[in-house]
This record gives C-alpha cells, structure tokens and sequence, in this order.
C-alpha cells in the first residue's frame, strides 16, 4: 500500500480519481468512496484485515483461524476488478486474487522427436503433446524441410475461439523417439503455424533440482521456442506406457516418462512457496492477471505519453545487432561484412549443384545464339574476376554445405555505363525446399524515403545528383560467408565446368540492399566527423548508390563535391556521374567523372535519369517520358490502366493526369 501511495505521488496524480492536471482539494469525483467518506482511490484504501495483517507481519506472528491449520481463501472485491480492468482496456482480469498468489506458469507437454524426412534422413522436431487436439498437424516450413509428399485435403479445422481455418494440404512422416526403439506414422494436416511459441516466455529454472541421470524430452522445456508439430489424441495415449512420475518439489512440476523421455507437466510458482502463499481460491478465481496492479497502472498512463518505440521488427534487430558487432575493415579501408542468417540455416540450405549446372547449361545454348550478348557476359565474368570480386575454387570440399547462385543476363540499353549486367538468382530452391533468400534476413531500411529525398532536392537553388561506381561490390563478404555465394563458370565450351566465389556483396540476395546501404550509413559514423557538410549528406541524401542532394551557393556546392569526392574513397567507394544545373560546379572533373556529356556546355534537351526520374539540369526540371503506344486499337480499361500504371510518380506532381485515366474507367 504504501508503494502504491508513493507511485501516484511521483506521478502528480490526484489520490481521489488518479486523474492528472488536479490535486484531491479540487477534485469533484465522489466515485471512489466506497469503503469510506473519505477522499482518496479505493486502490489507496487500506483496509482493517491489511492493516492487522501488517501489524502482525512487524510483530513476526501469523494470522490464522482458530482451530485450523489452512489459510483462509482470500476476498475478492467486485469493484476492485472492475476498475483494473478498465485501466486494462476492459482486459478479462482479477487483480485481487493475484496479489496474494504466487505466480504461476504452466508447462505443457512439449517433447524434441525424431522426423524421417523423404529421403530417409532424419531430422528433429520440437513436439506438442495434446490430448485433446482430434488431427495431427505441421508447419509448412517442417514439411518443406522433410520432403514430404503431399497430398490434397479438405478440412476445417476449429480451434480456442470458435476461428475455423480450413487446410488443403496433408502429409504422412514417421517419428520416432530419441531415446528408444519407438515409432510410429503419422498422418498430418499441413498448417503455416500449428500454435504460438512455448513456454509463451523462457522460464528460469534456478533452484530445480532435476537428476543428471534422467533423459530429458525437451532439454529446452523451459526456454520459449516455436513448436514444428501437434502429435493429438490418436497416438497421444500410446506415449505413456507406464505412470511413472518423480514429484521434485510442491512449487515445480512433476516429471512424467513417456517413450521420449522424461516429460516435465504440471504447474511452478514464481518466488518462495510457503503455506501462507499456497492458493486457496475457488476455481472462479484461479483466472489471474499476472501483472501487480502498480504495473496495471503504470501501462494505463503510459498510454497518454509520447514516447520513442523501436520501429524495428525482432529479425531486424537481430541484422542491426549482428551488423554492428561484426563489421570490421581491411587495411584499405574496405569494409568487410556478414550474411544475417535465420536461426534455422544450416537446415534451410539444401543441395543445389546439379540444378544450378543445368540451368548454366541452358545458359550457354541462349549465349551460342546470340554472340554478341556472348561477348558482353564474358567481358562482365571477366572484369569480376580481375577486379577480385570473385575467385576460382581450385579444391572443391563437397561435404560442405554451399549454395551455387544462378545467373543471367539483363541488358539495359538506356545505361550509359553497363549496358549487359549478370544477374545473380539467390530465390531459386534447393532440394529441401527453401532458397538462399528465404535462409537469410532481409534487414530494416536505414535510409530516408525516396519522396523525402526528393522533395529535399527540389528545395535546392544549385541541384548537384551523382552516383556510386559498383556499389555493392566494393563490400567485401567474410571468408566464411562466400562458400554460400558460389556459381559455375566457364569461357569455352570445351574445357571443364569450374567453380568460383562471389567475394563481395551481391545484389540478387535479400539482405545486400541492407548491407550495401547500411554500410554508407557505417562511413558515415566513422568518417564523416572531419567532414561538416559531406558528413551529413552522405546520410541523408542517397538513395541506395545515388544521391541526389544540392546547396544554397554555387562555392558550398563546390566544397560539398569535394568533400564527398574525399569521404567516400575512405570506405572503397568512388562517385562518378556528377551533374548540376550550374555547370561551374562541375569544373575540374574528367569526362569519365560527370554525367552530362560535357563539363563546359549543356547540349539541347540533355536529360538525367535520377531515382527513376527524368531531370533536365540546364533548365532545372523535371521531366516525365511515357512510353504508351498510340493504336487505331480500342481502348480497354485493362490497356488504360497500364498505361497509367508505367508513369513513375512519386511526388504526385502528374496525379492529375493519372487521376484523369481512372475516371475513364
């Protein structure tokens, strides 16, 4: 009580509403008083039973009846949870029995089991045993992982809640157990997830005393971690052959064995467990909150604060801490870097070879036909290898798990640089069903929105755009991390196949833009100090490899190249491509460094493709190309549409054009 008086103190609450901007003196709820006229919250009441219980926890006595042994079953107050669960968004709770219990947690019958996948390998699967669940089910990932053969179905499956969920998809695997000769088929029903992690949060079991001999089904029992499978009620009672339990203590579970070990059941208490604490309540009152109610207060007032959340999902966190705690440089100043995984790699990852040198073999009929685009790809292949962006494979270690990377080629005939660039197929599947991209996290974005660069760069009276040569491949990737990044190659038909090693990052792969951006962001921390205005533009003003950006005086435009031209070298990367709508700017660059077609003169309606947008830099405007086919044909709604659809517009400044075509369909 006495805790709860000094939280709302702190918090300038009025004591009789705990409302905030008044104090009781001038408060004109009349509400609260129900246990007595006077001013204050029913939660601040202190009651005769708290205050004799209080004096006699001072005078080390306990309060019990007399001629009984048993603690008497504590009182719940109607009014007590009805105002807890208003400041709990209506949440079905009863704070007044919790605080007097300990809290509970309860272990459900969770077992790590043997699966045989298609091909008779075995892999491990963490199980829930449920009696009351009627059909067996399994995450698509699992089945995926195994191999199974799948076939049609037709079922609805109901569960808590009354939320039917209809499944098309049903397997058949053997599990089998871990510690003995038991197995048995199974048939499932194929779900993308069969029910929430378990336990709902990892649990400590400091102080249990569980004995070293015993073969555990879940070593992992306490820790909160997803379930593969539901093993119901058809097989469920053929996994207890005998009833032996080991009761290890009244505040813990009990242990139950069970074909798959020992099982661990039942119901522990948090905090000491004595036969004052022991519940007593009726089974009405069981249904607790496990929150104490200055914590059910604190939540509701934290509801009217502004405060900064994490935007951040848990697997981008998980790349953000990764990135930050593994990212090193050479003595270059190149920075090397590390594929975010997904906790379950190694078993995502399966065999690819013989797939990925068909589809190269298909590769090289398509090249024969068209020499020309033949020449172009064995000139990109070659530019890699003497650039050092990749390496031959001279022993090939075929135990090693690795991943061979597609390839094609895309050709872009409006590039200025590289008109036929390789392109690299990180989402084709490997024999277990998952592809390198699904394996690896994709990572946040750690850059502005491409409208907020943009409106930035319209506000600019001296525009200045530029891009980064080879962006990505200035990254190099950890040496353990290239064995995953492999492809087939070769220059001539008549000699072997060879294998090489993609040493940097790769677009193609689902976290490089993530890497790739995340790493400017990473110079500009570690360099960008000594550069005042390089510094910060580097972070706000690019857009992947291009950055877009400007300045309010022809000299501080200057000094901004200048100092990008400076910082960027530090980390491996070079600017070309500089353009302005202030030719003097750009003096002192080589041809090879600006985007125009010269330095000195602007040629008559020369134009910049930057972020997707057409600008004119003599002018200082942009421009907006369609490429929609003027015909006799009719006009459909679908041929409008997508015409309508190819206009990149992302400031909206075209919408009414846009809008215009809509309304006609």
């Amino acid at each position: 009580m006495r805790d709860r008086h000094k939280l709302v103190t702190s918090k300038r609450l009025c004591h009789n509403c705990l409302s905030s901007g008044h104090f009781v003196r001038n408060c004109s709820s009349t509400l609260n008083r129900r246990k007595c006229n006077r001013r204050h919250h029913t939660f601040l009441h202190e009651t005769d039973s708290r205050k004799a219980s209080s004096q006699n926890a001072s005078s080390g006595s306990t309060a019990v009846s007399s001629g009984s042994s048993s603690t008497p079953s504590p009182t719940v107050d109607p009014s007590t949870q009805s105002i807890v669960a208003a400041a709990e968004n209506a949440l079905p709770v009863e704070v007044s029995t919790a605080l007097q219990q300990p809290r509970e947690n309860v272990f459900l019958l969770t077992v790590v089991v043997k699966v045989i996948g298609s091909h008779g390998s075995e892999y491990l699967a963490r199980a829930l045993l449920d009696s009351a669940s009627q059909p067996n089910l399994i995450t698509d990932r699992m089945a995926r992982i195994l191999r199974l053969r799948r076939q049609s179905a037709n079922v609805t499956v109901q569960g808590a809640g009354q939320l039917p969920k209809s499944i098309t998809e049903s397997v058949f695997a053997q599990v089998q157990s871990r510690k003995g000769n038991f197995s048995c088929g199974v048939n499932f029903l194929v779900m993308d997830k069969v029910t929430a992690d378990l336990p709902s949060q990892s649990i400590s079991t400091a102080g249990w005393i569980i004995p070293e001999d015993l073969f555990m089904a879940d070593p992992s029992f306490n820790e909160s971690q997803p379930i593969d499978m539901v093993l119901g009620a058809r097989h469920f009672y053929s996994f207890f052959p005998s009833n032996e339990r080991i009761q290890l203590d009244r505040n813990v579970p009990l242990l139950v064995n069970s074909v798959f070990g020992w099982i661990v059941a039942g119901t522990s208490y948090a905090g000491p467990f004595t036969q004052a604490s022991m519940p007593t309540a009726s089974c009405s009152e069981v249904e607790v909150s496990m929150v104490s109610l200055e914590e059910c207060l604190e939540r509701f007032w934290r509801t009217e604060e502004l405060t900064n959340t994490d935007t951040y999902s848990v697997e981008e966190r998980r790349c953000e801490t990764l990135y930050q705690s593994t990212v090193s440089r050479n003595e270059e100043g190149r920075y090397i870097v590390r594929y975010p995984r997904k906790p379950d790699f190694e078993v995502m990852i399966g065999e690819f070879r013989n797939n990925a040198q068909r589809q190269f073999e298909h590769l090289e009929k398509r090249l024969e036909r068209d020499p020309h685009l033949k020449e172009e790809y064995r000139k990109f292949i070659k530019e890699y290898i003497s650039l050092g962006h990749m390496r031959l494979v001279e022993a090939d270690d075929d135990d090693a798990p690795a991943y061979y990377l597609p390839h094609h080629p895309v050709v872009k005939e409006e590039s200025t640089t590289t008109k036929v660039r390789v392109v690299f197929n990180g989402s084709a599947k490997t024999s277990t069903g998952f592809s390198l991209n699904e394996a690896l996290c994709v990572g946040p974005v750690v850059q502005d929105d491409l409208l907020d660069i943009i409106l930035r760069f319209r506000t600019f009276p001296i525009a200045l755009v530029a891009d980064i040569a080879k962006m990505y491949r200035q990254i190099l990737v950890h040496p353990d991390y290239v064995r995953f990044k492999r492809i087939l190659w070769r220059f001539s038909g008549k000699t072997p196949i060879q294998v090489y090693e993609l040493l940097t990052v790769t677009y193609g792969l689902a976290p490089s833009s993530y890497l790739a951006t995340r790493t400017l962001q990473q110079l500009a921390e570690d360099e960008g100090a000594a550069y005042p205005i390089g510094g910060p533009a580097l972070k706000k003003n690019f857009y992947v490899d291009d950055f877009i950006g400007g300045a309010q005086s022809i000299e501080e435009a200057i000094r901004l190249r200048t100092e990008l031209d400076e910082l960027l070298p530090k980390g491996g990367f070079e600017l070309r491509k500089w353009a302005s709508n202030r030719l003097e700017v750009l003096q002192g660059l080589s041809n090879e460094q600006v985007g125009t077609q010269s330095a000195l003169h602007f040629t008559p309606e020369e134009s910049i493709k930057a972020l997707g947008i057409i600008w004119e830099p003599e002018g200082d405007y942009l421009r907006f190309d369609s490429k929609v086919q003027f015909s006799d044909a009719v006009s459909t709604k679908r041929s409008i549409l997508s015409d309508a659809a190819r206009l990149f517009n992302p400031l909206g400044l075209i919408a009414p054009v846009v809008v215009r075509a809509g309304l006609h369909t």
